[in-house]
């Protein structure tokens, strides 16, 4: 999470004449055991839309994304 919020940082920092800010949404999730890799990659996908409903500009992890969504 921390590496995907120092990139999310770094992006929004750079500057480019005539260009609008650039944003970045990440969405994280851990390949848990037993996993098979297209499930841990569906949690990711899901971990992303939700951080751009959520505004954007955002990093968020699948289990983060799972609590709201149980919730």
């Amino acid at each position: 999470f921390d590496a995907a919020e120092r990139l999310r940082n770094k992006v929004a920092a750079l500057r480019a004449e005539g260009c609008p800010p650039a944003t970045v949404s990440i969405g994280l999730a851990e390949l848990r055991r037993g996993d098979e890799l297209d499930l841990a990659l569906a949690r990711a996908d899901a971990a992303l839309y939700a951080a751009k409903r959520a505004g954007r500009n955002r990093s968020m992890t699948a289990s983060l994304h799972e609590r709201l969504v149980a919730a």
